[in-house]
């Protein structure tokens, strides 16, 4: 059957070949001779069968095309004949011998010569000329960058690492067996005690066009290197920044009560459960508190674009919104609460997501994370990788102590054993305590190793304990984030001795003008301004490191902030926003909200037409009544209410989340009823921000 059918097939596309030949010969097109397809036979393989749909057996067709090429030999042209006992192609007489023809891509290396001859191939017209040497390994930097900052959602899922770890018979012994979730997910793996994620309506996810995306380099004063970039912004419909203002209320209240029962009602608000994950962290329940932080990363997962892709590398959020500064909050709170659970891989690749949402800025200081992880991890390449690249967010971490100490580490561990003179990593070390010289007595007296006198008595290896007004206060700072951290990996039985010899020998030169150039690079690198605050000078801890400390989990450097920032009021949802913030929870973030007004407006309107009952029964059957109908039944104010919450038109929400948004609409109507506080004011009313601390606020917050 197959093959007949196959001939019938074959005879179908001969009669079409045919017509095809008579409509060239009308056209006055020549048709094409049968020795010039035999002597180009690429023209007769692009034809596409247009009956291959038709069906048959695979593997028959496949026997079949095995049969025919066994029959056709492949005729070899003149030029391509290979000489006799040579097995080397003998070049035609039309072209030139390589010999006397310089290659023009000499000297590029294999990744630049597929790029420039891809390029000179496609790229370019008649009227363009080929692309530069520099060009050429300017877009192969691009594409190396990105391919270091690409993250695999399977490297995301701690539970999976865990079961590699100690296999999943002892992971699934260790607690009740949880059933497997349909969910799609991305960043963050759904819990089977999760509330339905129908209720995430209102927080929406937008790419932004190319006009958008240079106003954010021109705001920052940076120049765009990767125009491949995709940057995206979250969204909040009326209806979130409704929930958002209820949520503020709940804060100046100083009562967690209020944020659980707020969380009651709106169970995947991100900024309360990002609250509540800080309150409970502040009880020492680590396990709730990393609870919630999950949850909150889950509900961006729910909402992200669909061409928001992890793996490319590329993709970018704006931190000047308040609307993406909880996503970049998020994701470095669950770097901490990984490295509890011992998920390093993990915890690495979140801190590579961390960074790739905004590598220039890193405004939450994912570096700080990744000289220690990305060692503890495995993944010392990665880390020396990126060091080489040249990449303005990279050359900042040559003021990072962290990355100097972690480079030594990450080339002893890649000499391997076989590596007995550990050359390269004994030079890197050496120059690493030349450079930064404030880490040595702090990390000596965590693993143990010995310091000569005359080394704790010199003024560079003084240990500061807190802040000043120095310019290397941050230095400092530094210095005890990484000793701190990356204690463990120095603990090594042959890590001791190899750091006293190399201390040794670095102390020898501490005062030569090498080790004195390096450090003033390092100090030059580590203040290159990356928010205008930090341009003008106005303290000499730059405000991303400075953040990083506000989220981290440990409360130990809090006495190395700048007194301005360890006085001013911190709030645990957005901490320490930029100078160059776009958005707030400001008057102009609340402006034009009439939720309020549109509900009770809304509620009159359905408890008039329902007739009997308290006005808020009738309210709530009326609006209940609305999720089994069609939205082209409902009134206009009842669409045009859900528009305002939703960010969407009710038609193009499936029922079920429908459903939900309707729930949640009666549960705020509910709300404000009770309690007259609770979204009071109309859209023109002025928003007065909170001055005061709450509760969850980080060290230094009044």
């Amino acid at each position: 059957m197959s093959r007949r059918l196959n001939k019938r097939q074959q005879r179908e596309l001969e009669a079409l070949e045919a017509l095809k030949a008579e409509e060239q010969r009308a056209a006055g097109t020549p048709p094409v001779d049968e020795a010039e397809e035999k002597e180009n036979p690429a023209t007769t393989s692009g034809v596409i069968n247009p009956f291959a749909a038709l069906g048959g057996d695979e593997a028959e067709e496949e026997e079949e095309e095995e049969e025919q090429s066994k029959k056709k030999k492949p005729k070899k042209k003149k030029g391509g004949a290979t000489a006799a006992g040579t097995g080397e192609a003998t070049p035609s007489t039309a072209t030139p011998s390589k010999a006397t023809t310089k290659d023009p891509l000499e000297g590029l290396d294999e990744v630049d010569r597929a790029l420039a001859e891809l390029n000179m191939k496609y790229g370019q017209s008649s009227e363009t000329a080929g692309p530069s040497r520099a060009e050429v390994r300017e877009s192969s930097s691009v594409l190396a960058f990105r391919n270091l900052l690409s993250v695999d959602p399977k490297n995301l899922d701690a539970d999976a690492e865990l079961r590699r770890f100690f296999g999943s018979k002892v992971i699934a012994s260790a607690g009740p067996k949880a059933r497997i979730s349909k969910l799609r997910y991305t960043l963050s793996k759904p819990k089977p005690n999760y509330p339905p994620p129908t209720s995430l309506a209102g927080l929406n996810m937008r790419e932004l066009p190319a006009k958008d995306v240079n106003e954010i380099y021109g705001r920052r004063g940076w120049e765009q290197g990767d125009r491949g970039e995709k940057w995206f912004d979250f969204e909040h419909a009326l209806g979130w920044r409704e929930i958002q203002r209820q949520f503020l209320g709940a804060v100046r209240s100083h009562d967690p009560n209020e944020l659980m029962a707020l969380l009651q009602v709106y169970p995947w608000h991100v900024d309360t459960l990002l609250q509540m994950s800080e309150v409970y962290r502040l009880q020492s329940d680590i396990g709730a508190a990393s609870d919630y932080a999950e949850r909150a990363l889950y509900a961006f997962d729910r909402c992200l674009h669909p061409a928001f892709n992890v793996t490319s590398g590329a993709c970018r959020l704006d931190f000047d919104h308040v609307e993406n500064r909880p996503m970049f909050t998020a994701l470095h709170r669950i770097i901490s609460y990984l490295g509890r659970r011992g998920c390093w891989v993990t915890a690495f690749n979140f801190a590579k997501l961390l960074l790739s949402l905004d590598p220039e800025g890193d405004p939450h200081g994912a570096a700080f994370w990744l000289d220690f992880l990305a060692v503890k991890s495995g993944n010392g390449s990665w880390l020396l990788a990126m060091l080489e690249q040249d990449h303005p967010g990279v050359s900042v971490w040559k003021g990072y102590p962290g990355m100097a100490y972690a480079r030594a580490l990450a080339l002893r561990a890649a000499g391997g054993t076989k590596d007995k003179v550990h050359e390269k990593s004994t030079q890197a070390l050496v120059e690493a305590i030349q450079t930064f010289p404030q880490v040595v007595v702090l990390l000596a007296d965590k693993i143990g190793a010995s310091v000569p006198g005359d080394v704790r008595a010199h003024v560079l290896f003084a240990v500061e304990a807190g802040y000043t007004d120095s310019p290397d206060s941050v230095l400092h700072l530094l210095s005890h984030i990484y000793a701190s951290r990356s204690e463990p990996l120095w603990k090594d039985a042959a890590l001791g001795p190899w750091f006293a010899s190399s201390l040794a020998t670095a102390f020898a030169a501490i005062t030569s003008p090498s080790a004195r150039t390096a450090r003033d690079a390092a100090l030059a690198a580590v203040h290159t301004p990356r928010d205008p605050a930090d341009e003008a000078g106005g303290t000499v801890v730059p405000l991303r490191v400075c953040r990083h400390v506000l989220t981290s989990e440990s409360t130990n450097f809090a006495g190395f902030l700048p007194p301005r920032i360890a006085r001013a009021p911190v709030h645990a949802y957005d901490p320490l926003p930029p100078s160059t913030a776009v958005s707030t929870y400001d008057a102009a973030y609340f402006s034009g909200l009439q939720t309020r007004r549109g509900l009770r407006g809304l509620g009159r309107a359905q408890g008039d037409a329902a007739g009997a009952g308290g006005p808020f029964e009738r309210f709530v059957a009326t609006v209940r009544g609305f999720a089994s109908q069609d939205p082209g039944q409902w009134p206009d104010a009842m669409r045009q209410l859900f528009e305002d919450m939703v960010g969407r038109q009710p038609g193009d929400v499936e029922r079920g989340e429908r459903a939900e948004v309707l729930q949640q609409l009666i549960g705020m109507y509910q709300r404000m009823m009770a309690d007259p506080r609770l979204g009071a004011g109309d859209a023109d009313d002025d928003y007065e921000e909170d001055e005061e601390g709450m509760p969850g606020a980080f060290p230094g917050a009044e």
